[in-house]
C-alpha cells in the first residue's frame, strides 16, 4: 500500500514518458553542415520535425532574414518557434540596425508577443565581418509592459506588479578560420521582484523572486586534413521563489537546472565518405519545496555518411542510450520498460536531399534493436524526423524596379 501511495506522487518531468528523447534528440539537431550553410546564409528558413510519442510532435521552427533601407540603415528579423511538450515558445524579433562605423552597427531591439505582459525591448552593439564572423551584445528589459497592463485591474489575484523588472544581457557570436569553427549563444537574466498585496485577504500576500540563464554554443577544430573534433553543449537555469508575507518561515521554490555537453569526433577520409561518433552527457536537476528530482541520460551515436553524387546523401548508424531518475534518492522506474538503467538502443538511416536551388531536405528513421531480432520484425518502426532548409531572397532595388517592369 505504501509503495502504490507514493507512485501516485512520484514527480516526473514532461516528456520523461519518452525512453528515446535522448536519442532523439540527436537526430533532431541539424547537423554541423546544415548550421554552417544557415549560420552563414543572410536569409534562411529551416525546421526539425519529429515524433515524441502518440500524443506530439517535436516542431522547430528558424527564420532570419535582413533588408536595407539604404547603406547606413536596415532591419533584421529573427523568428523562433518551439513545441516540445511544456515548452511552447513563439517569439518574433524586430531589430532596426544602424551602420555606425564599418563593421560596427548599433541595434534597437523589438521582441513583441500576443499577451503584451511579455514585450521586451532594448539595445545592442555589434561586429560583424560578412556572414561567417560576428560579435554582439545587447541589453534587453523584459515584461515592461506588465504595470502598465495592470492599469484599470482592481486589487486582487490578478494584480501582480513588479518593484523591479527582469533584465536579460544577451551575447551572441560566432568566428571561423581554416581549422576553428565556433558558435556560442549567452543570456544572462538579473533577479526580478513581483509581488501581491491583497489587503483584503491574508492569504493572498506574497513576494516572488525570478532570474533565468542559458547559454549554448559549439566548437569544432580540424587539428589535422580530414579529422574534425569538437561538441556542442548547452546549460541552462530557471529559479524561483516565493515568500508569503504574513508567515516569514513559509517558502516555496523551484529551480529548474540542466546541461548536456556533447563531444564527437569525425574523419572524412575522402570528399564524399565521413565517420562520425558523438556522446551525449545529459543531466536534468529540478529541486522544490517538496521534491528533488534528477535524471541522467548517456547516449552514444555512431554515423557512416555517404554522398554518392552532389545532390544526394545517405547516412546510416546506431544508437544506444541509457538513463536514470530519481526522487529524493528513490529510483524511478522505467515505463514500459522495467528496471532503471535498461539500455535503449535502435538503428537509425537518414535520406538527405541538397537541390541546386540551395533546398535541403532530409527524412530520418529509427529502427527499434531491442531484443533483436524478434522486436525489430514485430515492430521495426521507432522514430521519425524530417528536416528542411530554404534560402530566403530579399530582393534588391534594382532587382524590384526589373519586376515591377515585367508585371
Amino acid at each position: 500500500m505504501l509503495t502504490i501511495f507514493i507512485c501516485l506522487f512520484t514527480y516526473v518531468e514532461p516528456g520523461d514518458t519518452n525512453i528515446y528523447a535522448g536519442m532523439n534528440s540527436y537526430i533532431a539537431q541539424f547537423s554541423r553542415y546544415w548550421e554552417t550553410v544557415y549560420e552563414t546564409s543572410p536569409s534562411g528558413f529551416r525546421t526539425s520535425q519529429g515524433c515524441v510519442d502518440f500524443i506530439g510532435w517535436y516542431m522547430l521552427y528558424n527564420a532570419k532574414t535582413e533588408a536595407d533601407f539604404n547603406k547606413t540603415f536596415s532591419m533584421r528579423y529573427r523568428f523562433h518557434m518551439l513545441r516540445h511538450y511544456d515548452d511552447t515558445i513563439t517569439q518574433h524579433r524586430f531589430e532596426p540596425t544602424m551602420r555606425v562605423v564599418p563593421n560596427i552597427y548599433a541595434h534597437v531591439v523589438m521582441v513583441p508577443f500576443y499577451h503584451k505582459t511579455h514585450n521586451e525591448t532594448g539595445i545592442g552593439l555589434s561586429w560583424r565581418r560578412g556572414c561567417t564572423d560576428w560579435l554582439g551584445v545587447y541589453a534587453l528589459v523584459q515584461r515592461y509592459d506588465h504595470n502598465f497592463s495592470l492599469m484599470f485591474i482592481n486589487e486582487g489575484p490578478d494584480r501582480t506588479p513588479y518593484e523591479k523588472l527582469p533584465v536579460k544581457f544577451e551575447v551572441d557570436g560566432r568566428g571561423e578560420t581554416d581549422w576553428l569553427r565556433a558558435r556560442f549563444h549567452g543570456e544572462f537574466g538579473t533577479r526580478s521582484h513581483q509581488y501581491l498585496d491583497w489587503p483584503d485577504s491574508a492569504q493572498y500576500i506574497w513576494d516572488r523572486y525570478k532570474d533565468s540563464t542559458g547559454l549554448w554554443g559549439r566548437i569544432e577544430v580540424q587539428p589535422v586534413k580530414g579529422l574534425w573534433t569538437g561538441g556542442r553543449f548547452m546549460w541552462e537555469r530557471d529559479r524561483w521563489l516565493t515568500t508569503w508575507r504574513q508567515w516569514q518561515d513559509s517558502v516555496t521554490y523551484d529551480s529548474l537546472y540542466e546541461y548536456w555537453v556533447e563531444p564527437f569526433v569525425s574523419y572524412n577520409p575522402t570528399e564524399r565518405l565521413m565517420f562520425e561518433i558523438a556522446y551525449r552527457f545529459w543531466d536534468v536537476s529540478r529541486r522544490m519545496d517538496t521534491v528533488d528530482y534528477y535524471s541522467d541520460f548517456d547516449v552514444f551515436s555512431s554515423l557512416i555518411c555517404w554522398q554518392p553524387v552532389d545532390w544526394f546523401v545517405f547516412e546510416g548508424g546506431y544508437q544506444r542510450s541509457v538513463r536514470t531518475r530519481y526522487n529524493n534518492d528513490t529510483t524511478i522506474r522505467e515505463p514500459w520498460k522495467g528496471e532503471p538503467g535498461q539500455p535503449q538502443s535502435r538503428l537509425i538511416f537518414d535520406f538527405e536531399f541538397r537541390l541546386k536551388s540551395g533546398m535541403m531536405f532530409s527524412i530520418k528513421e529509427g529502427l527499434e534493436m531491442d531484443n533483436f531480432p524478434r522486436r525489430l520484425f514485430r515492430s521495426p518502426h521507432n522514430h521519425t524526423y524530417v528536416l528542411l532548409y530554404m534560402p530566403l531572397a530579399v530582393l534588391k532595388p534594382e532587382t524590384e524596379k526589373e519586376s515591377i517592369k515585367v508585371r
